[in-house]
């Protein structure tokens, strides 16, 4: 049981999680199946590049080629704070790179939401930690609920699959004893919180 939670907090990870979601809305019952699968395969490898290939990249260069120094940041609470700044910037670059697109403003809306997701986590930090899994599932949930509610896209199936994974997610985050409820509960509120704010206001 222990291993199948480990697998899927893996397959939930919050450098995964922003895929999925662009891969709903370009594939899934949205207006955006009708794009150039030219384009959607860019999105997807832009999505891919920032929110997943270059964050890793970074992290484990910095683990196995880094400075003594700088490999020191990866003990303790601190090991989070190089990888959410990068995730960070790495975001933000995302963001800008779709600028240029009106049209693709929701995909926009889900980089800055990612940004904001990893300062959130970056500044709460030094005072406490909370779950990184949870706080990008929130930002996920949020999406799919407020296009539903605002009858943007067809995507109430998602919605609900969504909610029950992210159920399970933080059972199994439980279970495994990498967060504690109230880690999870903030992780969460936070992430839906910015989320929201990320879709309708910015």
């Amino acid at each position: 049981m222990k291993t199948l939670c480990k697998i899927f907090s893996y397959l939930l990870h919050p450098y995964l999680v922003p895929l999925y979601i662009v891969a709903t809305m370009l594939f899934g019952a949205t207006n955006y199946t009708m794009l150039p699968v030219r384009l959607k395969l860019y999105l997807m490898w832009v999505f891919t590049l920032y929110a997943l290939i270059l964050p890793l990249i970074t992290t484990v260069a910095v683990r196995r080629f880094g400075h003594k120094k700088l490999k020191a940041w990866f003990h303790g609470r601190r090991r989070r704070i190089l990888p959410l700044m990068v995730g960070a910037i790495c975001y933000t670059l995302c963001a800008i790179t779709l600028l240029k697109a009106p049209s693709l403003m929701i995909f926009r809306k889900l980089a800055i939401a990612g940004m904001l997701c990893e300062l959130f986590c970056l500044f709460v930090l030094p005072m406490w930690r909370v779950s990184l899994h949870l706080t990008a599932m929130g930002a996920a949930v949020a999406l799919l609920i407020v296009l539903n509610v605002a009858g943007a896209l067809s995507l109430f199936w998602a919605m609900l699959i969504a909610i029950m994974l992210t159920g399970f997610l933080a059972s199994a985050r439980l279970y495994i004893g990498r967060n504690n409820g109230l880690q999870i509960l903030v992780g969460f509120a936070g992430g839906f919180a910015i989320g929201v704010i990320s879709y309708l206001y910015l």
